[in-house]
C-alpha cells in the first residue's frame, strides 16, 4: 500500500527512508569500516530518493459499461473487475492520477452514459481500491447532471478517500491548491477544461468549474508555488476530439504554462492519444515534459486508436547537489480496453499489453484467445508508433522492470 497523505494547502511530516549499510571487515588484517552515524545515513538516504507518479487518462462509464457492472442476484453495481490487471501498476506509484470523466450524482438522477454521464457511485470506491490516489474532475461532462451532480460527485469520491480538484463546492475550496505530501515530495495538481458542452453552473456558483484561462492558471501555478510545491502537475481538458495530434493553441498555452512555472503538463480530451515531448528552456533548466492527450484509459468508444492508451509513469529523482527534485525520466505501459463475452454478459478490463500477449502465448489466462492476440498486436504498435514518431529525438527503449511479475514498461527519452 502507498504511504503518504494528501490535504490542500498543509503539510504533513516528511517521510524519509533510511538506507541500510553493512560493515565490512577482514578478521586477520582489515580494520572495519566506521558505521555511518544516523545523520550521515539520513543523508545518504535523501541522495538516492526517487518517486513515481503514474497518471492515466480518460475513465468514462458508457451504457454497457454500467451495464456490465451490475449483478442481477445481489442487485448490486460492483467495477473492481475493470482494473484487475493494472492495479498491481497503479497500486505500486506512489501517487496515481486519472481524469474521472462521468458525474456520480447517485441513483436518483438515473444511471446513464454518454451524452449525460452519471456512473453509480460504486465507481469511486472501485477506483480507490484500484490504486488511484488523486482524480481531476474538470472535464466537458463534470455538468450533466447540473449543480447537484457537480456536488454529488465530490462527496461520493470524499466517501471513496480520493482526493479530487478542477470542480468545487465553494469559494474556499476554489481558492485552495490540491497539494500531496508524496514521501516528502510536495506535489501539487492542477485541473482546468475548455468548456462543459453548452451547461453552466447554477447563479452564483461560476467558482465551481475551472476553466482554461492562462491567466488564471497562471496564478495558481504561482500560489502553488509559494505554498510550497516542488512538482506541479497541471491536468488540460483541451483539444480536438479524435485529432492524432495537438492543434496550434494546445501547443501555445502548453509552452506558456510551462514558462509560467508548471512542471508536467497531462492533456486529456481527445480520446486518443497524442505526442509526448519534454521540454526545457535555457541551457540550465530543468527539463519538463508534456503529453497532449493521453487517450481513454477505460470506455466503450469504438476503434483501436479509442480503446488503446497508457499507463504514465513520471520519475522524479532528487539532485544530490541541492537536493531538489527534478523530473529524471518518464516510462509508458500500453493498455487496451478490452471488451469482451463471458457467460452470455459483456465484461471490460484494461489489459496491459504485452503481459496479455505473454499470457495468451502461454495459455496463463484462460479467457484470452488466440482471436484476442492481434487486436492486442495492433494496439501495441499503434500505441508505441505515436510515442516514438513525432519527434526525431524521442526514443523507445525497453525498460525492464518487474512489477508483481509483469515486466518491460517503455521508457520515452528526447526533447522539445
Amino acid at each position: 500500500m502507498k504511504r503518504f497523505y494528501l490535504i490542500p494547502l498543509l503539510f504533513l511530516s516528511i517521510l524519509v527512508g533510511s538506507c541500510v549499510l553493512t560493515t565490512l571487515a577482514d578478521k586477520d588484517s582489515t580494520p572495519s569500516l566506521p558505521v555511518p552515524s544516523a545523520q550521515q545515513q539520513t543523508a545518504a538516504s535523501a541522495l538516492s530518493r526517487e518517486w513515481v507518479i503514474t497518471a492515466v487518462g480518460d475513465i468514462m462509464m458508457h451504457d454497457t459499461q454500467i451495464k456490465a457492472g451490475y449483478d442481477p442476484k445481489e442487485d448490486r453495481y460492483d467495477y473492481s473487475s475493470f482494473y484487475t490487471y493494472v492495479k498491481p501498476f497503479l497500486d505500486s506509484a506512489d501517487l496515481t492520477i486519472g481524469n474521472l470523466e462521468t458525474t456520480l450524482a447517485g441513483s436518483k438522477a438515473g444511471y446513464s452514459g454518454y451524452p449525460r454521464f452519471n456512473a453509480p457511485e460504486i465507481l469511486a470506491a472501485n477506483l480507490k481500491e484500484a490504486g488511484f490516489d488523486i482524480l481531476t474532475t474538470a472535464n466537458n461532462h463534470c455538468l450533466d447532471k447540473g449543480q447537484d451532480g457537480l456536488i454529488s460527485t465530490l462527496d461520493f469520491l470524499d466517501q471513496a478517500g480520493l482526493q479530487h480538484t478542477g470542480t468545487f463546492r465553494s469559494p474556499e475550496e476554489r481558492a485552495g491548491i490540491l497539494q500531496a505530501d508524496v514521501k516528502g515530495l510536495q506535489v501539487a495538481v492542477l485541473s482546468y477544461t475548455y468548456g462543459t458542452n453548452g451547461l453552466t453552473t447554477a447563479k452564483g456558483h461560476a467558482y465551481s468549474v475551472n476553466y482554461l484561462e492562462p491567466e488564471s492558471i497562471k496564478s495558481d501555478i504561482n500560489k502553488a508555488r509559494e505554498s510550497g510545491a516542488q512538482l506541479i502537475i497541471a491536468a488540460l481538458h483541451f483539444g480536438i476530439e479524435y485529432q492524432p495530434s495537438p492543434n496550434k493553441a494546445q501547443q501555445q498555452l502548453a509552452q506558456s504554462l510551462l514558462d509560467a512555472g508548471a512542471d508536467i503538463i497531462l492533456g486529456q480530451h481527445p480520446h486518443v492519444l497524442q505526442p509526448a515531448f519534454f521540454y526545457q528552456k535555457g541551457s540550465a533548466g530543468n527539463k519538463k515534459f508534456v503529453i497532449y492527450s493521453m487517450g481513454n484509459f477505460i470506455s466503450d468508444q469504438k476503434g483501436l486508436e479509442r480503446r488503446s492508451s497508457i499507463l504514465l509513469n513520471l520519475h522524479i529523482g532528487t539532485d544530490p547537489a541541492n537536493q531538489k527534485p527534478y523530473l529524471k525520466k518518464v516510462t509508458y505501459l500500453p493498455v487496451f480496453t478490452h471488451k469482451y463475452k463471458e457467460n452470455g454478459k459483456t465484461r471490460f478490463e484494461v489489459l496491459p499489453v504485452e503481459p496479455a500477449l505473454t499470457s495468451i502465448n502461454t495459455g496463463s489466462v484462460s479467457h484470452l484467445s488466440a482471436g484476442d492476440l492481434a487486436q492486442l498486436e495492433d494496439s501495441w504498435r499503434h500505441t508505441t508508433a505515436c510515442l516514438s514518431s513525432t519527434d526525431p529525438d524521442l526514443q523507445l527503449m525497453k525498460v525492464p522492470i518487474p512489477l508483481h511479475g509483469l515486466t518491460n514498461i517503455r521508457d520515452i527519452k528526447g526533447e522539445w
